[in-house]
């Protein structure tokens, strides 16, 4: 047996992933994309009061609630 017979043959060689680890591949990538989706919501709330908060306490209507 040559000394390279090992490193050649472990490249040839199927590994696949068990249960348990595409469990946990599976929660780290809902983890992320809850995370992600939460992000955004946040984003697009801060950026429409950003944009619209001085039009709230401007109107015409005497009788619109204030908050």
């Amino acid at each position: 047996m040559r000394r390279s017979d090992g490193i050649s043959r472990a490249a040839k060689k199927v590994v696949h992933a068990t249960f348990f680890q595409k469990v946990i591949l599976c929660a780290l990538a809902g983890f992320a994309a809850a995370c992600l989706i939460q992000w955004g919501k946040v984003f697009v709330e801060g950026a429409d009061k950003a944009l619209n908060g001085g039009y709230e306490h401007r109107t015409s209507d005497p009788l619109a609630p204030h908050k």
